[in-house]
């Protein structure tokens, strides 16, 4: 067994040498870059603003050029070549390119937020993993330094054994938690290698697997009170604002209805050979302009029933929207009761492991005395190091309900960092 995993400490001190440490904003950013979807949404929302752009250009004039060939057939025929200039140009059409643009903008603003949805989102992930890496790192450390502590404990059963003070049973019974904590051992190897593929998940194969994530678990607090988060939701949760535009586009579709039940108005000029009924008599450059006006009198109740069907879509989006923040505000609340609950047990267990490690000491000192045995040694070792890890754990509990509540917000929130001797 022992060779089995000396053989396994070779093997990662191997592979260590060719690993990459890195930071966590530095692994944010660089899965961010490299995301295929968010490069996709970058795509999406760069084609979101050209067609923005796009829609602007109905409020310019359209110019060209017209060339060809005129036949009139009578009793005397007559061909002549064609060619002019020619422009075009809406002078009002109900407002409905003016409707049109704002609707292609919130389009646009659409395209940002979910892309910055996800940007945000990825950055969580690549947090979410990180974190935990370093909390099953932290938990290695831990059980390598209970077993070396274990091993000190041995020693000391084995010197009073000689002295004839113990027994065979107490040599033995730290021979069996050592056997424990390496069995311990082994699964927390196999978790930080889950951890490691899911990093390579999220950086790519190549680099995923050559990277060790840097620094250690963080004892935080989260700053703020339930209704500073609260009034974030409205402006900040990106299902909340997607809503928010949705109505804003179904009323600027209520509106666009409403500009068939207007006059259009459309001028052209051209200048040049106009076709031979449309020319001067002495057959040379002629100019002509038109003013048209139109007024659709009955579409077959098209209008009618458009009206009906956008003004029910507009209430429909109103209500969902309604839906939507009451949702995310129940949420929101759930997640800032949980987080600031698990921030009460970190600061407990921080007291708990102080206790833990008072009476490991005593019980030591008893023990070298001969108050106390070895099965009484063992079991403050034991509740040392499992107190040390269920701090780490609510540790880790706070950061993962830390990194919920920002998804749920959809944006970051502020923490302060707790050292012994208060914040820093």
């Amino acid at each position: 067994m022992r060779i089995l995993l000396l053989l396994i400490s070779v093997v990662c001190f191997a592979e260590e040498q060719e690993l990459t440490n890195i930071g966590l904003d530095e692994a944010k950013k660089y899965a961010i870059d490299h995301n295929f979807e968010v490069l996709a949404l970058r795509k999406q929302h760069e084609q979101a603003k050209a067609s923005h752009k796009r829609s602007h250009s109905p409020f310019f004039p359209k110019i060209g050029i017209g060339a060809g060939a005129d036949s009139k057939l009578s009793k005397t025929s007559e061909t002549a070549g064609v060619g002019f200039l020619y422009g075009n140009y809406n002078l009002f059409n109900g407002f409905e390119d003016s409707y049109r643009t704002r609707i292609s903008e919130i389009e646009a603003e659409k395209a940002e937020i979910q892309l910055k949805r996800v940007e945000f989102r990825v950055g969580l992930e690549v947090e979410q993993v990180f974190h935990f890496y370093l909390f099953k790192k932290g938990a290695m450390q831990l059980k390598k330094e209970a077993i070396e502590l274990n091993n000190t404990h041995k020693k000391m059963a084995a010197q009073r054994r000689a002295s004839g003070l113990a027994s065979d049973a107490d040599v033995m019974e730290f021979d069996l938690r050592d056997s424990l904590l390496r069995s311990d051992m082994l699964l927390l190897a196999q978790e930080l290698e889950e951890a490691r593929a899911n990093l390579r998940k999220l950086f790519g194969e190549e680099i995923g697997s050559k990277i060790e994530p840097r620094g250690a678990l963080q004892h935080q607090h989260l700053e703020g009170v339930l209704m500073d988060y609260v009034k974030r939701i409205k402006d900040e949760s990106e299902p909340v604002q997607l809503a928010a535009r949705d109505v804003a586009i179904a009323t600027t579709e209520e509106k666009l209805s409403q500009s068939r039940w207007l006059p259009k108005l459309d001028l052209e000029a051209r200048v040049g050979y106009l076709p031979l009924d449309q020319r001067a008599p002495d057959g040379g450059v002629t100019i002509s302009g038109t003013a048209l006006a139109k007024l659709d009198l009955f579409s077959g109740f098209d209008t009618f029933w458009e009206k009906r069907e956008l003004a029910a879509k507009k209430l429909k989006s109103e209500a969902k929207l309604k839906n939507m923040i009451v949702t995310a505000m129940t949420q929101m609340e759930i997640a800032f009761r949980k987080v600031k609950t698990v921030q009460s047990r970190v600061d407990l267990e921080e007291e708990n492991s102080e206790r833990a490690l008072k009476y490991y000491k005593s019980v030591v000192s008893e023990y070298k005395r001969g108050v106390k045995n070895s099965a009484d040694v063992k079991v403050a070792a034991e509740l040392l190091y499992e107190t040390y890890l269920r701090r780490e754990g609510y540790k880790y509990d706070f950061l993962t309900g830390k990194i919920e509540l920002e998804r749920l917000l959809g944006s970051s929130v502020v923490t302060e960092i707790v050292t012994d001797n208060g914040k820093q």
